[in-house]
């Protein structure tokens, strides 16, 4: 199957991080990201307008499973119907913030990335702007990964990062106009990398960095403006040492638009400075 539009539009939509330590975990992103939380099973689901969350019981820093809305259930069933001719294996999903019918799938390092339509009381407050918008991997087996997403489910690519010897370090997908949803980094092990809330403008970064002053949570990389899709940026660390960015301003891009090439060096990620490099 070649390029094609068949998830687009689809958003990140919530996604299950698992944490050796799950309460902690989840009292952090109450009061870090202003959360409701609520008990699900042996873990909690932490509800946002649009950031929803959850964490659940399990080794550290893994992801569960990464969760993408669909329009309707009309998109989803055509989703489901092609992807499964593509010879992708598609299994039935439930997660309380989706309604029923959602599917999943599983990539090349065995992430799990669900797909469905929201569930009508999947609603929360956010006091500070930051929804959900995209998530990153770590990836030993990059273009076999690329392929993957962009061949046989859909997504776009944006932007390749190519080193020296013109071999991919790093690539970012769109799924919808949004500059990536979904980002791959190159490197020896899969794990995740970090994951981005979006704000509206540079003035939610500065709201963003006094609130997190307040809570004296320090930030660990930013201010800063990436150049593979141009957003503004902070990030912090959960307790656990993920990597949480929030982001204003990112990059929007046409499905026809092609995709572009970066040089892997610092300025490619950070074009007012130091760079947090993978490879």
């Amino acid at each position: 199957m070649a390029e094609n539009q068949l998830i687009w539009p689809a958003r990140l939509h919530h996604f299950a991080l698992t944490s050796e330590n799950p309460g902690v975990m989840a009292d952090w992103y109450v009061r870090a990201m202003g959360y409701e939380k609520e008990a699900h099973g042996d873990g909690w689901l932490l509800r946002g307008a649009e950031r929803h969350l959850m964490v659940l019981p399990g080794k550290k820093s893994q992801v569960a499973f990464s969760s993408y809305a669909l329009t309707d259930a009309a998109h989803l069933a055509d989703v489901a119907e092609k992807i499964a001719a593509a010879g992708c294996n598609v299994e039935t999903f439930e997660t309380p913030l989706f309604a029923d019918g959602a599917i999943s799938i599983t990539d090349h390092d065995g992430n799990v990335f669900a797909f469905g339509v929201p569930s009508q009381d999947s609603t929360g407050s956010d006091k500070l702007p930051g929804r959900l918008q995209h998530i990153v991997f770590a990836t030993p087996q990059l273009a076999e990964q690329v392929s993957f997403f962009t061949d046989t489910i859909g997504f776009r690519k944006s932007d390749t990062v190519l080193d020296g010897d013109q071999d991919p370090t790093a690539c970012f997908m769109r799924s919808d106009p949004e500059h990536h949803s979904l980002g791959l980094f190159r490197t020896t092990e899969s794990r995740l990398d970090h994951f981005c809330f979006e704000s509206t403008c540079w003035n939610d970064i500065r709201d963003w960095g006094d609130h997190f002053s307040e809570q004296r949570i320090p930030i660990v990389w930013g201010a800063g403006r990436h150049g593979a899709g141009n957003n503004l940026f902070i990030f912090v660390e959960d307790p656990d040492g993920n990597k949480v960015e929030i982001s204003a301003e990112i990059e929007l891009m046409t499905w026809e638009q092609a995709p572009r090439e970066w040089p892997h060096e610092e300025r490619t990620l950070n074009l007012w400075g130091t760079a947090w490099l993978r490879s």
